[in-house]
């Protein structure tokens, strides 16, 4: 599931190749993934706009149009922003795909279906809506935030920070690679994490995540880019512990497959 990294890297794809093209037609192929919108509606409301500006809230991505109004994206379990130029290079399992007077293309692509695409008239208001807590990456988001956005909850470390209402963008796969690097076991309650451990988490968590942005690696896209001695390429039954070589512990953690070592995180 594209987590925070991979929904960053989509950002910057946007802003870097698609902001201040006008849009010369919207092709929807797809509307199982449209979110309270209808295609047409969709298409007369992005048909000979710009996008603006861009801006990403945990795992959703929103660009500002023109004259108005937000396209919100959110990639659910398989979800994809790809830009292109060569029709030859149109990717697979195209929901959306907006085409650009330029003659470039944007598609949105989900092999599974699980995504959504709407519309917002004002961000602020959809963060809201969604219960979005504070991005993990947001420089206000300090430690004594981090501190706070925890107090209180006797959940598993791990549910907490998968948790989107507490803090947006971490999943189930970062969230693992954030606690073995950490060094802490991903069943432990957040009321038995003392303030050195927390701070050590804190520190973890944001290195992690820029990490993989910088590498352009995401939760399941590109792991081979992420640094040796990373335990997400290990993230598999038979995978092994990057730093003692022994077999990994699964277990299932708030609904979810989680992944440590026994022996690096007590």
């Amino acid at each position: 599931m594209p987590e925070l990294p991979d929904v960053e890297v989509f950002r910057r794809r946007l802003s870097a190749r698609g902001l201040r093209k006008k849009i010369r037609q919207v092709a929807v192929s797809d509307a199982r993934i449209l979110d309270e919108v209808t295609a047409a509606t969709l298409a007369r409301r992005l048909k000979g706009r710009q996008f603006t500006a861009t801006r990403r809230r945990g795992k959703h991505l929103l660009a500002r149009l023109d004259k108005g109004g937000w396209l919100t994206l959110h990639f659910g379990m398989t979800g994809a922003l790809h830009y292109y130029e060569d029709p030859d290079d149109a990717p697979p399992y195209t929901c959306v795909r907006l085409d650009l007077v330029n003659g470039a293309h944007l598609s949105y692509t989900s092999k599974r279906k699980i995504g959504r695409i709407g519309m917002a008239d004002d961000a602020k208001d959809f963060i809201a809506e969604e219960n979005l807590g504070p991005d993990a990456l947001d420089r206000a988001f300090d430690l004594p935030a981090f501190k706070a956005a925890l107090a209180g909850t006797t959940r598993s470390i791990k549910a907490a920070l998968m948790d989107q209402a507490l803090l947006a963008g971490i999943g189930n796969i970062f969230s693992d690679e954030i606690l073995f690097q950490a060094r802490i076991d991903p069943e432990t309650s957040v009321a038995d994490l003392g303030a050195a451990k927390v701070k050590r988490l804190y520190r973890t968590m944001r290195h992690v995540l820029k990490t993989a942005i910088e590498r352009g690696a995401g939760s399941e896209q590109f792991v081979e880019r992420v640094p040796k001695g990373w335990l997400l390429p290990q993230r598999r039954k038979d995978g092994r512990c990057p730093r003692g070589h022994g077999p990994l512990k699964i277990s299932t953690i708030g609904g979810r497959t989680a992944y440590s070592c026994a022996r690096c995180q007590r």
